[in-house]
């Protein structure tokens, strides 16, 4: 497929998203029914789903693994480059579009009725800053126990030649090591929010339903790239890539299978349901932020050297499918 017509079809992704409707409380008495539906409950469909949202979340995920070991795939990395860009749109947009306000709107039910309305991003300022705490000192720790072991190594004959270059090696092992760290934190807060959106997927119902599971096999397929290519600037083992794509693909499915579970006496206006997704939704977007920036935007953009020595118009195509990708995401924003 040719750049500018990839980039016409994304660019018209937006007008065609749909989503599913909104779910206020409009009164402090409907605190913890749960609520009748004039729908079935389509078993069947709920189930499908599952395998529906495994599939696009492990395609997605695999996509940049195996376009840097399949020949026929390897002619086309600059579409992929695009594809991947717009997945980081995608996460982006994910956590200030979606996860801040429905963490937000939970927090603030008159439910819980808490007088404290920026509970939600105190939430997810203190796991922004908790993310860096633990990132910066799990690569200082495991740093120095790289640096010991590298010593204990240097003592031996056969290692004196090449101790010259001992501090660059120590510098490439530390940078590996910050690649990896932020790697399983980036999962971790995908791993968080796709719980919770399988949850809701699982307890849906009617006319909410199909339009909510397209906009997640959207979603996640998206994300799943943006996951795949974060990966593979930490792991070069392809079993450990695939073993990071499956811990992805399957966390919205479990979600799922939790919310079909539950789908008989789950009240999404009980104080505790609102307290945990809240609670949840307020990390996750902590975490999405953070790596996000920090991790895709800065490393992958801001102060990546072969990023810098691209032409300009290659740049130029990176920008606008990130922007894509996040716009995509917003107008989902409209109804999800």
């Amino acid at each position: 497929m040719r750049l500018s017509h990839l980039f016409v079809v994304f660019a018209c992704v937006p007008l065609f998203v749909l989503a599913h409707g909104d779910h206020g409380v409009k009164d402090k008495s409907e605190c913890g029914q749960v609520e009748e539906s004039v729908y079935v409950y389509d078993m069947s469909l709920h189930v499908a789903s599952i395998f529906i949202v495994f599939v696009a979340s492990i395609v997605g995920s695999l996509c940049p693994v195996l376009s840097a070991r399949v020949s026929c795939l390897q002619d086309n990395r600059t579409a992929l480059d695009m594809l991947t860009s717009f997945g980081y749109g995608v996460v982006i947009a994910t956590a200030f579009v979606h996860m801040l306000p429905h963490a937000t709107t939970n927090l603030n039910s008159p439910c819980i009725g808490s007088d404290y309305n920026g509970l939600a991003m105190v939430i997810c300022l203190a796991t922004m800053y908790l993310m860096q705490l633990l990132e910066t000192e799990l690569v200082v720790f495991l740093g120095k126990q790289q640096d010991r072991h590298e010593k204990d190594e240097a003592l031996s004959p056969q290692i004196e030649l090449v101790a010259p270059h001992h501090h660059h090696g120590a510098a490439l092992s530390n940078v590996s090591t910050r690649k990896k760290v932020t790697v399983v934190m980036f999962e971790l807060g995908v791993a968080v929010h796709s719980v919770i959106v399988g949850i809701e997927l699982g307890v849906s119902t009617g006319t909410d339903f199909v339009p909510l599971l397209w906009a997640i096999v959207f979603h996640q397929f998206f994300e799943g790239i943006a996951v795949g290519a974060s990966a593979m600037t930490a792991f070069t083992d392809l079993k450990t890539l695939v073993w990071t794509s499956l811990g992805f693909s399957v966390t919205t499915p479990i979600g799922i299978a939790i919310g079909i579970f539950i789908s008989t006496t789950y009240s999404a206006t009980s104080t505790t349901a609102l307290w945990i997704q809240g609670t949840f939704d307020a990390m996750a977007g902590g975490i999405l932020i953070y790596t996000g920036v920090v991790e895709l935007m800065t490393y992958q953009f801001t102060a990546n050297e072969d990023f810098h020595n691209k032409r300009g118009a290659r740049r130029a195509l990176n920008y606008s499918f990130l922007y894509l990708g996040s716009a995509a995401m917003s107008i989902m924003g409209l109804w999800a």
